[in-house]
Parts: C-alpha cells; sequence; structure tokens
C-alpha cells in the first residue's frame, strides 16, 4: 500500500514539476512558443529545455517513487500521451500535427530518461573481477 502512495505521489508531484517547468520556459521565458509564431531559434532553445523540463519531472517523480522501478515514469508517458490525444482530438493545438506530436515524443523521451538517470544512480554498480 505505502509502495502505490509513493508511485502516485510521484506521479503527480513529478508531473506537476514538468508541466510548471515547461510552461517556465515556453511561456514566461519565451512568451509562447508555437511552430508558426516562433523563430527557429527559439525553437531550437526553447525544445531541448522542454524535453529538460520533462526530464526533471521524470527523476522528481522515480526518486519520489522509491526508487525501485520505471512505472512512474511509464505513468507519467501514458498521461502525457492520453493529455495530447485529448489535446488533438479537440482542436486545442496549434500544429502543425507533426509539431505536436514530435513534442509529446520529446517529453516521453525526456520523462523515461530522467527516470532511468535515478535508477541507475541509486543502483549498485556491477563490478567484474579480473584474476
Amino acid at each position: 500500500m505505502i509502495k502505490m502512495l509513493r508511485t502516485g505521489a510521484g506521479v503527480v508531484i513529478g508531473y506537476l514539476l514538468m508541466v510548471l517547468l515547461i510552461t517556465l520556459v515556453q511561456e514566461v521565458w519565451f512568451g509562447g512558443v508555437s511552430f508558426g509564431r516562433s523563430s527557429v531559434l527559439v525553437l531550437l532553445v526553447a525544445g531541448p529545455l522542454t524535453i529538460a523540463a520533462a526530464m526533471a519531472g521524470g527523476m522528481a517523480g522515480t526518486a519520489i517513487s522509491g526508487l525501485t522501478s520505471r512505472t512512474t515514469g511509464l505513468i507519467m508517458s501514458v498521461l502525457v500521451c492520453v493529455e495530447m490525444f485529448y489535446l488533438v482530438a479537440t482542436g486545442r493545438v496549434a500544429g502543425p500535427l507533426w509539431f505536436d506530436l514530435l513534442g509529446a515524443a520529446g517529453l516521453v523521451a525526456g520523462i523515461l530518461l530522467g527516470s532511468e538517470i535515478v535508477l541507475r544512480k541509486k543502483r549498485p554498480a556491477v563490478r567484474s573481477v579480473t584474476t
């Protein structure tokens, strides 16, 4: 039961952190990033920063959940996909579709990478013994 609560807390806090950081990057720092209105330079800078925000969320979520599995990162990734499906289905994305889907894929990759970094950092190193 405790593991489920920690995983749930990890998902919620990790996702909220990701959303806050993405909002900071895309809305506050760059005044609203979109394919049609943003310069190429803004897209080239905001893209990696947005992925870094997803990494931070994945790292936080995994650390909170107890560092034992990839479940938190997977759940967060599914939530990104569900959110993207909803936004596309309701016409709330600025488009083009490939741009928005690429953005969601970057978030999923960032979440999973952040989660993996935390998991690998906390696992004991396996050393080979040579004689």
